[in-house]
C-alpha cells in the first residue's frame, strides 16, 4: 500500500512539473526552448519577416479591415505596433507587453489556433528586439 501512494505520488509530482514547463505565465514563457544568442536585433531585417509570414496573411492583420485593428503588413506594422497608447510594445518588461502576450497566450494565441504557433526563437528574438528598445532599423 505504502509502495503504491509513494509510486501515485511521484506520478502526480511529474505530471506537475511537465505541465507547468509547458505553460505560460503572466506572459513569461516558463519553458523557452531557444538556446540561440540573439542580439541586436532588427525590425526590418528579423521582426517584419516573422510578421509578415505569421500575421500579414489574407483574413488577418492586412488588408482594407485587419483584425484587431492591427495591420502588420511591411509598409504599417511598425507605425501600428508602436502607436502612442495601445501597449503593443513595452521596453522596460517585453513579456508584459500586449504584442507578445498575445503570442503567447494559452486562451487567445496569435496565431490563432489550428496555425502554427511561432517558434520560441522567434518569440526571443522579439522580446530581445523591445529589450533593445523597438528600434525601427
Amino acid at each position: 500500500m505504502k509502495k503504491q501512494y509513494s509510486s501515485c505520488l511521484l506520478l502526480t509530482g511529474v505530471l506537475l512539473i511537465v505541465s507547468y514547463a509547458c505553460t505560460y505565465n503572466k506572459g513569461e514563457v516558463v519553458n523557452p526552448g531557444c538556446t540561440t544568442v540573439i542580439s541586436n536585433v532588427s525590425f526590418s531585417a528579423e521582426i517584419q519577416p516573422i510578421l509578415t509570414i505569421n500575421c500579414a496573411t489574407a483574413g488577418c492583420h492586412s488588408g482594407n479591415t485587419p483584425k484587431g485593428n492591427l495591420n502588420l503588413e511591411v509598409s504599417k506594422a511598425y507605425a501600428a505596433l508602436s502607436k502612442p497608447g495601445k501597449g503593443y510594445i513595452d521596453t522596460n518588461n517585453p513579456r508584459y507587453s500586449v504584442f507578445y502576450s498575445s503570442l503567447v497566450s494559452s486562451t487567445a494565441p496569435m496565431p490563432p489556433a489550428g496555425q502554427n504557433p511561432l517558434s520560441a526563437c522567434d518569440l526571443k528574438r522579439i522580446e530581445i528586439w523591445m529589450k533593445e528598445g523597438a528600434l525601427d532599423n
